[in-house]
Order: structure tokens, then sequence, then C-alpha cells
């Protein structure tokens, strides 16, 4: 399910999944222990991966479920390192 516009349902297991790929069921009920939206997830992630530390202003806030997604994910993701780049 990929849509454009916000999404605001409480993400389940396999729309994380579908967001940020492969992870482990520990990590997915982490994330759903937040109960983020599918958009918290999405943005999260996009956080995660962004290409330019400018894109991670700190001026700039994710909201506070969209923070710990991110928290959780920079923590478990070995693919990429803390400026966002595959590793």
């Amino acid at each position: 399910m990929h849509t454009t516009k916000s999404d605001s349902r409480l993400a389940s297991a396999s729309e994380i999944r579908e967001i940020v790929g492969p992870v482990d069921g520990e990590v997915i009920a982490r994330i759903l222990e937040i109960e983020p939206t599918v958009e918290d997830v999405r943005r999260a992630y996009q956080w995660l991966r962004a290409d330019e530390p400018l894109l991670r202003n700190p001026e700039f806030s994710l909201g506070r479920k969209a923070e710990e997604v991110f928290e959780i994910l920079d923590d478990e993701l070995p693919d990429f390192d803390s400026s966002g780049r595959p590793g």
C-alpha cells in the first residue's frame, strides 16, 4: 500500500515492514508499542535515510512518535550510519 497523502492510521507490523524493509520482530514490537501512525513511520524512515545532513536540521521536528521510531531504527538498522548514509 503506497499512498502519497498523509496516513493517520496506526501502523501495523506489515505496514512497518513495507516501509522499512525486513526487520527483526523485536524491532517491530518496540515500534508498535509507540503506537505510531503510518505517516510517523514514513517520516522516521525518510529522516534516517536522508542523504544530506541539512535534511536532518535540528530546527525541524518530526513529532514525538516519529522521533521515537527514528531512535529505534537508528539503533537497530546497521545499514545506515549516524549520518543517514548506508554504512
